[in-house]
């Protein structure tokens, strides 16, 4: 912990004199007001992945569920690939919603990328190239494809909607409107509890129960954001600010397009490797068993870690007005409050049987489970330090200095996760090896190019 916050203060550029300063002289927010400003922001995104958990629960539960389990993690794994491009508009969106012009730009942008990546979607889900997709790339069984193929079908207009919703989100949080994007996903989370409760009692087809309940969120979720940004007048609030245009702000689609690059490729390379490491993991001695195991595990510790990702959102924000000092102590505070909860399902006997009635009381998905969970359980730490890191390259325009630290990190992930397969290790650990190899290397990357002038 120490040495984390000295990595911190010295990223930041902290001396205890400044930072001693920073307090006294505060101009802008206090850790108590970051953590306002946090906590909703957070809450979106820890509702939009425990959905994954809890449908995850509810498939456990269902006919075939570890080739439901396996098919559903497997399209899903697609349609994350294939909204990757635009997963960045809600940085965007923060950064440049301050100003009039760029921020209609860049909703045109919004709106021609989404159809478009929504129009790929649609191609992909034609029969042959499906069975391609599956069978050929991934690698998975023909059950396994035929059990994913519903949710798939159901699932084209996902970029579209993803894209239209985050752009939104990006103005409330510019608006200091952080609030309504907290409500808008407990609106979107309790459709996912009602739907799969509904779904298990009626006993429906597990992929049908699962393309339901994840459009139906992310749509729900999206016009919210839309009306709250409405009803409350963020645009006009960022229009009453006075942001400075003298700030060199993409103004025009290409420029748009040119700032937008860097971002959208780096979540190319994240979720490419991310679909990449289901092919590998398909190609394991347990692949049939992992491919239910890694969807499981990973998305019940990514539901806990992505509670620290807002953590980028409020550096953008709050940079200039808050002192250093505050800034460390406030990443500190939220990496490990979150990093306990992976701690104790792994480590623990009460997590153990948390763990079992999550996964339906399923002995081989419980026992796969669990060492993934152990492996992983400092992630969210690392999260937390990646999206700091992430936060400041941003504030100082640096974007590419992260699309080379993710080529690195989706490197080191695949290297490691393959080499462990090719030499008789399960598929689910060895995907969780290579994550946390992947995240480490990326922080280390970040780190250095901090320091870079």
């Amino acid at each position: 912990m120490a040495h984390h916050r000295l990595m911190l203060k010295k990223i930041m550029n902290i001396s205890p004199q400044q930072g001693q300063e920073g307090n006294n002289t505060a101009s802008g927010r206090s850790l108590l007001a970051l953590l306002k400003q946090f906590i909703p922001l957070s809450l979106s995104d820890v509702a939009m992945t425990l959905g994954d958990p809890l449908q995850t629960s509810a498939l456990s539960r269902l006919s075939f569920p570890q080739e439901t389990l396996a098919g559903v993690g497997v399209v899903k794994g697609v349609a994350v690939f294939l909204e990757s491009p635009i997963i960045m508009i809600l940085h965007a969106s923060t950064a440049l919603g301050g100003q009039a012009k760029s921020r209609r730009v860049l909703w045109q942008f919004t709106v021609i990328a989404g159809l478009a990546l929504s129009g790929i979607f649609l191609f992909l889900t034609w029969k042959p190239l499906y069975n391609w997709l599956l069978l050929d790339l991934f690698g998975v069984s023909s059950s396994i494809a035929a059990r994913g193929r519903t949710a798939f079908l159901l699932m084209f207009l996902w970029p579209f909607v993803i894209a239209w919703r985050r752009f939104f989100q990006g103005l409330l949080i510019r608006a200091q409107k952080s609030i309504a994007v907290g409500w808008a996903s407990v609106a979107r989370l309790t459709w996912v509890i009602v739907s799969l409760a509904v779904g298990v009692t009626l006993r429906l087809d597990g992929a049908l129960l699962a393309g339901i309940t994840m459009m139906g969120a992310i749509l729900i979720e999206a016009v919210l954001v839309t009306w709250f940004c409405m009803r409350l007048g963020a645009i006009s609030i960022l229009n009453q600010q006075g942001y400075s245009e003298t700030k060199k702000l993409p103004q025009t689609l290409s420029g748009v397009t040119f700032y937008y690059l860097p971002l959208a490729s780096t979540m190319l390379l994240v979720w490419g490797a991310r679909a990449i490491l289901l092919s590998l993991i398909a190609r394991s001695f347990d692949g049939s068993l992992a491919l239910a195991v890694w969807p499981a595990a990973w998305g019940l510790v990514l539901s806990v870690a992505n509670g620290t990702r807002m953590i980028q959102q409020v550096i953008i924000s709050a940079y200039e007005e808050t002192s250093r000092r505050t800034l460390v102590a406030f990443v500190m505070i939220v990496g490990l409050s979150f990093t306990f909860i992976p701690f104790f399902l792994g480590f623990t006997d009460n997590g153990l049987f948390l763990l079992r009635q999550f996964l339906g009381n399923n002995p081989s998905l419980v026992e796969a489970s669990r060492p993934v969970i152990q492996i992983l359980s400092c992630f969210p730490l690392l999260l937390a330090l990646q999206n700091t890191f992430q936060g400041l390259l941003i504030h100082r325009g640096k974007n590419w200095f992260i699309n080379i630290a993710t080529v690195v990190a989706a490197t080191f992930t695949l290297v490691v996760c393959g080499t462990l397969i090719f030499t008789r290790h399960s598929g689910a650990n060895s995907a969780a090896y290579g994550m946390l190899a992947g995240v480490i290397s990326e922080i280390i990357v970040l780190f250095f190019a901090l320091q870079s002038k």
